[in-house]
């Protein structure tokens, strides 16, 4: 069972790290295509608001998912540093617990949001529920995620200290 969770996790950040530098490269693509196309008029470009605010919306959340799995994102560590053994376990499982707090919270709302959207893109009428989308679905898989960290960092915690670790009478 194991086996399975990890392997769809892998392939879940691979699809996401895909999706991102796909989208990226297209919102290259654009602006580069912009730019060319206000000197040169020679085609209108009317639709490029839409297509950039879904493709950025979508790069952030499913670069922030990636940077989240492998913990990637900036953070500040000085008092987990500081610490070691127990202490610094019971600090990172703090930390998850915060962060999960958050995570839940954040893909409910998201998750109301988009259940809330109405309306559409003025160009292509592309339902504004596909704009948000992704928050719900990446904000599930991050909070999913600091599950397995917290269950880890529990682990840490009630883990004899090797001979190595153990403080010298």
């Amino acid at each position: 069972m194991l086996n399975a969770i990890l392997k769809l996790d892998r392939w879940f950040c691979k699809l996401l790290g895909g999706l991102a530098v796909a989208l990226l490269c297209l919102l290259f693509f654009l602006m580069s295509l912009n730019v060319i196309a206000r000197f040169a008029p020679v085609f209108s470009m009317g639709w490029f608001d839409e297509i950039v605010e879904l493709s950025f919306a979508w790069t952030v959340f499913a670069t922030a998912a990636v940077l989240w799995r492998y913990k990637a994102h900036p953070s500040i560590d000085i008092l987990e540093m500081a610490l070691e053994g127990r202490a610094r376990a019971i600090v990172q499982i703090l930390i998850e617990l915060v962060n999960i707090c958050f995570l839940a919270l954040f893909t409910y709302y998201s998750f109301t949001l988009v259940s809330n959207a109405a309306a559409s893109s003025p160009i292509f009428q592309i339902p504004r529920k596909i704009f948000y989308v992704i928050m719900p679905i990446t904000g599930a898989y991050m909070t999913t995620v600091s599950l397995f960290f917290l269950c880890d960092h529990i682990r840490t915690l009630f883990t004899p200290a090797s001979p190595e670790e153990a403080p010298s009478s």
